[in-house]
């Protein structure tokens, strides 16, 4: 009797253990196809949908030549006297832009094309025209989860606070310790040119 229940139990045990490892070899995720296992895969596929998201964005490399469109509806311009405003012209010349990548980690620097002024901002947060480029023109672009954009500058913060480039509802320059990532005034689109704008300078 004894050596029966052995036999009989063995192939349970063996069914258990076949079924265990089947367990484990099958936990893979599959991200455009490739199988890659457990929790990479899926910070891999993350990346990949963000990338895909924004690369209209990043067209045209490291130089692109773009209108930036408020949520607030005004055209960022920088004028021939280095003035930051906003426009509702979508013909402004002072509205074409040249947005650089000057560093990694999506660092920018923003120029007027007609007027050859970059955008910075100074300690107090406000935005100034800059013909020499430094440190306080350097913005950092954030993807923001409703598809727009945003650009934070580098140099300075207030109380640990990120400040942002933002226009107003009348389509002035709003001082960057009154601005928040959520707020819609720093929410911006970048749109593409025409090609007979993008020689303007």
């Amino acid at each position: 009797m004894r050596r029966w229940t052995l036999q009989w139990k063995l192939p349970n045990l063996q069914c258990r253990l076949w079924f265990h490892l089947l367990l484990v070899f099958s936990h893979v995720c599959v991200c455009d196809g490739d199988r890659v296992t457990g929790q990479t895969s899926a910070n891999d596929c993350f990346k990949h949908e963000r990338h895909t998201r924004n690369f209209d964005y990043m067209e045209g490399g490291d130089v692109r030549i773009r209108r930036l469109y408020s949520r607030t509806q005004w055209f960022l311009t920088i004028d021939e006297f280095g003035n930051i405003n906003g426009t509702q012209d979508p013909n402004n010349c002072y509205s074409v832009l040249e947005i650089r990548t000057v560093s990694e980690g999506g660092v920018l620097a923003i120029k007027g094309l007609k007027s050859q002024y970059y955008i910075s901002m100074n300690r107090m947060g406000t935005l100034q025209g800059k013909k020499e480029y430094d440190d306080s023109c350097d913005f950092k672009e954030v993807f923001l989860e409703n598809f727009y954009t945003a650009y934070a500058s580098v140099k300075w913060t207030k109380n640990r606070k990120e400040m942002f480039i933002s226009l107003s509802q009348k389509g002035r320059p709003v001082k960057g310790k009154k601005t928040r990532k959520e707020s819609v005034a720093s929410h911006f689109i970048p749109r593409k040119c025409r090609e007979d704008e993008k020689t303007l300078a």
